[in-house]
């Protein structure tokens, strides 16, 4: 589907093709043979002649994550029949078209992977999409900012770094990694996510992890979080970084805030920092303050107020209505969770699980630029459009175009891809509020209990 076309003399390169129908890049534009000579470069990676590159072994990880297998016997069935075969360094095994169908060596060429590596791989992915689709205007610089955790695989090299939760009852199996995401709220491109331990002596907070994340947020952005993020530490974060703020607080914070109980709709307040956020940040500035506003808005169908500091300075009904984007990064979440398999990771290293969920979110990014191309071209929001819909219609494409070899038959199965996708329009339904349930599942199985 791309690289360049050092073997094809004869054939115009599927990757000039794609940019004659605006494509937005891909992997040979978004992650250039260049790119990988740098990140070889920087981090001192050598490597000989050999069938799994990092820019191969790169391409085929992105490829397991939007595969409807992920196994690693998938990955090299694909490589051989053609899916990946044109950015292929020139080898003798290539040369000579005998590429073992075996896993090992690129099961090897994975393990070889530096985790930074992978980060940049994520971090350009998302820099280079987002710079295609950025716009103008308020919407197009709102960022949502949440939090999440993954279940990891039971290993002693896991359980040393990713401690198990534990509670009266005792241990549990299995670790677990805590993960702060930031999402671009119109084309919902990921950023590469910031993780660490969530039990455990390491444990790290959601609060601390978004730190990292704004440091890598684009210039004068609007950062929108709940509840859990509505505290100075964070807000001082962004503020001090000169970026807006729109953060839902809870109500005994609010009330504080605002010196009682809020009784206007909006209420210009000066946040300073408490005793207790000084003696957990001592890093904070001895005039640290955040002029802002607090509002009190109860929303259609919500049966408690919804209360909101923001340094904004649009109308309230403007506001509250871009706090309505938030829920957004909820269905983002859960597309990442069972669309690119991230509900769980199986990797048994630290290494391996920081690779593997920095590539599947640039994989992610991938599918999001295709649905942001489909919904520009019939004039839609992008988050109108299915993932699951786009993502398997992406997967054809790939398999469409691995033999490609003319212009006009990339261009057809391009224009081919763009139809699919944007006719998955996900429907409108409008649901009743309805508080959170958890429906009990019988136990086939006696529990297990961790040996002491």
């Amino acid at each position: 589907m791309d690289g360049t076309a050092q073997n094809r003399t004869d054939a115009p390169s599927p990757i000039a093709a794609a940019e004659a129908v605006s494509v937005l890049g891909w992997f040979s534009r978004i992650l250039p043979l260049s790119f990988f000579e740098s990140l070889k470069q920087d981090l001192e990676i050598v490597e000989n002649a050999c069938v799994f590159t990092l820019r191969v072994t790169t391409w085929m990880m992105l490829m397991q994550r939007l595969s409807s297998g992920g196994t690693l016997d998938a990955a090299v069935s694909e490589l051989l029949t053609g899916n990946g075969q044109e950015i292929l360094e020139p080898c003798r095994k290539v040369s000579e078209g005998n590429i073992s169908a075996n896993t090992g060596a690129y099961n090897r060429a994975r393990q070889r992977m530096p985790e930074e590596a992978a980060r940049r791989v994520a971090s350009r992915s998302f820099e280079q999409l987002h710079a295609i689709r950025s716009g103008s205007g308020l919407r197009e610089r709102l960022f949502l900012l949440d939090g999440s955790s993954i279940r990891l695989a039971h290993s002693p090299a896991l359980l040393e770094t990713y401690a198990p939760a534990e509670n009266q009852h005792g241990q549990s199996h299995w670790p677990v990694m805590r993960v702060s995401v930031m999402h671009h709220v119109t084309t919902a491109l990921a950023m590469a996510p910031e993780f660490g331990p969530m039990y455990g002596k390491g444990a790290v907070s959601e609060q601390e992890l978004a730190e990292s994340l704004i440091e890598q947020l684009p210039p004068a952005s609007v950062l929108i979080a709940d509840r859990n993020f509505g505290v100075f530490s964070v807000i001082w974060h962004a503020h001090s970084r000169r970026h807006k703020v729109l953060m839902r607080l809870t109500a005994p914070r609010a009330e504080k805030l605002n010196g009682g109980e809020l009784k206007a709709e909006e209420q210009q307040v000066v946040w300073e920092p408490s005793r207790a956020d000084r003696r957990s940040h001592p890093s904070l500035p001895a005039d640290a303050q955040i002029h802002g506003r607090l509002i009190a808005a109860r929303l259609e169908g919500m049966k408690e107020d919804l209360y909101l500091f923001t340094t904004l300075s649009e109308a309230v009904p403007e506001v509250t209505a871009l706090y309505g984007e938030r829920w957004n990064i909820e269905t983002d979440l859960r597309s990442i969770k069972e669309q690119v398999r991230l509900h769980t990771i199986s990797a048994r290293s630290p290494k391996m699980v920081a690779c593997e969920l920095l590539l599947a979110i640039a994989s992610y990014n991938l599918i999001r630029a295709v649905m942001a191309e489909a919904a520009r071209q019939i004039g839609v929001e992008p988050r109108s459009l299915s993932f699951s819909r786009s993502r398997n219609a992406f997967w054809a494409f790939t398999r469409a175009v691995a033999h490609t070899e003319s212009t006009e038959e990339f261009d057809r199965n391009w224009r081919l891809l763009i139809r699919i996708v944007g006719q998955g329009k996900l429907y409108q339904r409008v649901r009743p509020p309805a508080p959170r349930a958890v429906w009990h599942k019988s136990p086939a199985f006696p529990d297990r209990k961790a040996q002491k």
